[in-house]
């Protein structure tokens, strides 16, 4: 004989999907780094998805230039790397150390799209980052 909530179960709809999750959309960048930072806390993987926190934000050469368009301007969100002239969408990033990060990222600008790694060190108290090129570090300061 089956169990009278067994019955029940079996007949009832389908559960549908929570409240908070719109059917057909994309999660959004700040979603995705969140599941990135709590599978990097379990020790599931080094691997994520999004930049970590630590790493965004917006810097300039100096924190004179601060609040202008420069040439020197870094953008570095959850999902995005932007420069002027050209925009990375990421695509992966591997975990080395607290400070230290590479970025995969897909680029386009000038009529171009290419897919480069980079290396990102985090300063020790979180005021710059530097990409770590061949020809030396590529340093800047973080704007309040």
């Amino acid at each position: 004989m089956i169990a009278p909530a067994l019955l029940l179960a079996l007949a009832s709809p389908a559960a549908s999907p929570p409240a908070h999750a719109a059917p057909g959309t994309a999660p959004t960048p700040e979603a995705l780094m969140r599941a990135d930072d709590e599978a990097v806390r379990r020790g599931f993987t080094k691997t994520r998805k999004t930049i970590p926190l630590a790493f965004q934000g917006d810097f300039r050469r100096t924190a004179a230039e601060c609040g202008q368009s420069t040439e020197t301007a870094l953008a570095i969100g959850p999902a995005a790397i932007q420069l002027p002239g050209k925009d990375g969408d990421v695509q992966e990033v591997r975990v080395e150390g607290p400070r230290k990060i590479v970025v995969t990222s897909i680029y386009e600008g000038g009529g171009e799209v290419w897919e480069k790694s980079e290396t990102l060190l985090l300063g020790r108290e979180g005021k710059s980052v530097a990409f770590q090129l061949e020809t030396g570090p590529y340093t800047r300061v973080r704007c309040p």
